[in-house]
Parts: C-alpha cells; structure tokens; sequence
C-alpha cells in the first residue's frame, strides 16, 4: 500500500485550511453525510463516469472530475410542491386544476429561470394521476422525513433519472453546491472501489443494475423531469490517499457478493448502504491504526442478553477504544514531524521559529495566525497545530465513528447506559447475505465475520481476551449461542441438532427452490 502526497493544487477554492484528517483518511470524511446519501453521491459518480466513457476507470490518482445531474424540475415537484395539496383538496376539475396548479408552480418553482411546467399535461392521463405519483416518490424519498431543506432532498434511486446531486438554492434563485450533505464521502467510495481488485466484476455488475437499466419507476422520474439538466461545472478535488487498501477490496467483495444476490435491485439497495457504512467504520479505524502502528482493530459484539454480562462490559470498552482512535492518530501524525531529519535542519537554523513555520506549511499546508503572540518556540508553534487540527477533527471526522455505527445497526444504548457494539437485526441480516453463498456451518460464520470485519462474538476469536482473564470462555460461548437463537428467529439459521446449526442466505434458499 502506497500513501500518496498531497496534492500541490486543489480544486476547491473554499477548501480545508490545513491538511491533516485529509492526509490521514482523504478529502473527505463527513458526519453529516450519512451511509445512504454515501451511496447516493457515488451513485451520481458512477453514472457522470458512465456517460464520459470511464465507469469505474482512474485514469490516474486523484484525477476525478465529473458532470453530474441536477434535476431541479423533478426535485421541486417532489419536494417543493404544497400547491398540489391544496389543488387536489378543492375537488376542481382536470382541466381546471392543472391550470392552476401549473400558474402557481411556474411562479414558485426555486433555481429554474423561466419555469414552465406544462409539459406535464402530455404525461399524465389526469392530474390526480400526477398527484399520485408525486405522492408515491415523496413517501418512497431517502430520508423523507428528515427536516432538510427541500433542495437537498432525494428521491430514491429508481434508476438514472432519478439522481441529482445536493444544492443549495438560495434567494433570488442561486444554485451553488455546498458540500453539506454531498461532502466527497461518495466521491472517495468511487475511487475506492476502482482500486479494489474486483473493479472488473464490479464493474459489469453496477452497469447492469445502475446504467442499462429499464424501470417503470425511474420512468416515473423521466416523465416528471422532462429533459436531463446537468450541473454547470465539472466537480473536481476529490482525494484518497492509499493507492490500495484491504478494506477496498473487502467492500468490492461485498458489493459483488449483494449484487449478484437473486433479488430486485431496490431491495439490495439498503444492503449496500449497510455494508458500504461498516466498510467504511473499519477504514477509519484501520488507517488510523496504520499511522499509529498499533494492533489490529478489533470489534467485540454483544450479542443482546436481558440481563448485564460481561461480554457488555468489554464492548462498551471496545467501542470507546475504537472512538479515541482517529483523534489518537492525529497527535501522532503530526508529532512524528519531530523526529524527521526535515525538523532537525529547521531547528539548527538560525531563525529555527520561521524555519519551523515554513516545514510545517509545507507538511500541513498549516500558517501560523499573525494575531497570535508569538513565543519563539518551535514546540509550542507544533502545539497549537496539534490543538487546531484537533478542534477541527472533532467536528466531523471525530463524530463519525459514534454518527455511523449508530446508523447501520453495529451500537446501541439498549439496556444500557453506555454506547457498545450490539448489532440489530437488520445488519446481521446483511452480514448474513455477504457472508454465505448458499449455507455455512455457525462457528465457521463467526471465524469469517472475525476475519472479514474484526467482530469478536464467541470463544473461537477471543482468545487473547480469555488468556488475559477479561472474560471466561463460558462468557463468550453464551454470546455465540444468543447469537444463534437470533438467527434462528430470523429464518437465517437451521439445526440440524445440537452440535450442527447452519446459517443459510435467504435469498440464495428461496432462489434454489
């Protein structure tokens, strides 16, 4: 593995002030961008790529520049739209309620210059018909619910007429990207999966379930939007800093493993917002273990019991072991420029507080604030970076091990005070359907969760923990074993009697008989 050096020109003007989270982990990890508008934003990659020519080709590091869609027509049908609510409650006519829900949309519509949305009368039947749909993909959006603003809303991707990137409109009809909720987590996801070792597989299976394909609810969204609008500028500056990684190859593994699952692609949709968010958990911690030299990341589960266990303890432990561990890695990263010949040099210069400045704006892209007291300490400049990048570190990158893991089902507060690893059942579902092709015998499903994803569940990954006297192999047998009742009242686990239990793929199952 190959960690690349920053760039020397950055695409985005309103870019970070300093370069440390972005050395460590890319350009960029965001709390606010959760796993589902991940997998939108790449989504929206894959298909600018697709129509360029490159679908999940880099023609070289860090060269990303796409066109995407905007779609601002469908985006304020779908979620700019109170009028239709009103129209439909006052019972008009056809004719007479597209007349008057058309004056008011062309009036209301936000961003588009000279809005006309008659072209909606040749495709529907009727406007109740149209209500229908609108109300169809508003109970279907991503995130419906959320309170967003309206212009950074989604509709589920149905198909290619139904992505758009994230903008913000602002008064007077200004559209400009801001990065909120689109924050480069879904560009750093594309470039991860063209450096996997399965892009060429990958890369037949997402044309196939993402591209060429033809869904009478993406012709939902093409009838609403009409033609395709597309942003006005090329999006360029995205930044991954591994030119390969085990976890980019364990991720393209699971990607292939769900696409390839018998299954509609709406329904495999969650299953790789899942797989994509634990994925993307282990790659913080995993490359923040990679600067700090350490042992390997580990995730030790609790597999729910209704009464405290020890197993609880010792997740509750874990878990806040793994949340110190970027904010750990940002004092090493920049306190090892210490011991770098580059440092010795600037210390034996005359002037070594100006020398000192200088290396570390050109290791950190970092300036020292002219308003502040100057102590003509080499060390205490190196402090005040180190408090700075960490303040900045723990607005977003710091949050997104607690954001994430919370939001595909790996934490939980239940029956505790504390935040620990418990897996809910909707992810060990999706663990289930990456992890068995058809069937596998139970402790053989734990040794390959331990192997692919670090997650410490029974007696045969904890053995260090045992040896040292944290837990007694008793502790975790019991974890296994609710485990397997779990399973089992999922329709995901057979016995066969009390020695034998085999996990089965549901999907793999049904598609068989």
């Amino acid at each position: 593995m190959e960690v690349l050096e920053r760039p020397l020109r950055r695409h985005d003007h309103n870019g970070p002030a300093f370069w440390v989270d972005e050395a460590i982990w890319g350009h960029r990890l965001h709390d606010e961008q959760s796993p589902w508008l991940i997998v939108l934003e790449f989504l929206n990659v894959l298909l600018a790529e697709s129509h360029a020519g490159r679908l999940l080709y880099e023609e070289a590091f860090n060269t990303l520049s796409y066109r995407p869609q905007a779609q601002l027509r469908l985006r304020n049908l779908v979620f700019n739209n109170p009028c239709i609510v009103t129209i439909l409650a006052q019972k008009l006519g056809d004719e007479t309620s597209w007349e008057h829900w058309i004056s008011r949309m062309n009036k209301t519509a936000g961003g588009l210059e000279n809005a006309d949305f008659s072209y909606l009368r040749q495709n529907f039947d009727s406007f109740r018909d149209f209500a229908s749909v609108i109300n169809f993909l508003q109970k279907s959006a991503i995130e419906g619910t959320s309170n967003k603003r309206w212009s950074s809303k989604f509709v589920f991707p149905f198909g290619p007429h139904a992505l758009y990137e994230d903008l913000n409109i602002k008064p007077r009809d200004t559209v400009t990207n801001d990065r909120r909720f689109f924050a480069r987590t879904g560009e750093l996801l594309y470039l991860m999966l063209c450096r996997s070792r399965q892009v060429d597989e990958l890369r037949v299976l997402l044309n196939t379930h993402f591209i060429n394909t033809i869904s009478p609810y993406d012709s939902m969204a093409r009838a609403l939007q009409g033609g395709t609008q597309y942003a006005t500028s090329e999006r360029g500056g995205a930044f991954l800093p591994c030119t390969s990684h085990p976890v980019f190859d364990q991720l393209a593994q699971d990607w292939v493993a769900i696409l390839s699952c018998p299954i509609p692609t709406y329904d495999k949709i969650p299953h790789l917002v899942t797989m994509t968010g634990l994925n993307l958990l282990l790659y913080l911690l995993g490359r923040a273990r990679d600067v700090l030299d350490g042992a390997p990341v580990r995730l030790i589960c609790e597999i729910v019991s209704p009464r405290k266990t020890v197993i609880r303890d010792l997740s509750g432990d874990s878990y806040q072991h793994n949340n110190q561990l970027p904010q750990q890695a940002i004092r090493h990263f920049i306190g090892r420029i210490t011991h770098t010949r580059a440092w010795t040099s600037a210390m034996a210069m005359p002037d070594s507080q100006q020398s000192i400045e200088q290396l570390l704006h050109e290791t950190f892209g970092w300036s020292e604030d002219k308003d502040d007291d100057s102590t003509g300490n080499p060390l205490h400049l190196l402090a005040r970076l180190e408090e700075r990048a960490l303040t900045r570190h723990r607005q977003h990158v710091g949050k997104i091990h607690a954001v994430w893991s919370r939001a595909i089902g790996l934490a939980s507060r239940r029956s505790s005070r504390r935040m620990r690893y418990a897996p809910n059942d909707r992810l060990l579902k999706t663990l289930v359907v990456c992890c068995v092709d058809k069937r596998m015998e139970f402790r053989e499903f734990l040794a390959c969760l331990h192997m692919r994803y670090n997650l410490v569940i029974g007696d045969g990954q904890a053995h260090d923990i045992i040896h040292k006297g944290d837990a007694d192999q008793e502790d975790f047998s019991n974890n296994a074993r609710r485990l397997e009742d779990r399973l089992a009242s999922l329709g995901l686990l057979k016995r066969l009697s009390d020695s034998c239990a085999y996990v089965e793929n549901p999907f793999q199952r049904d598609h068989d008989a």
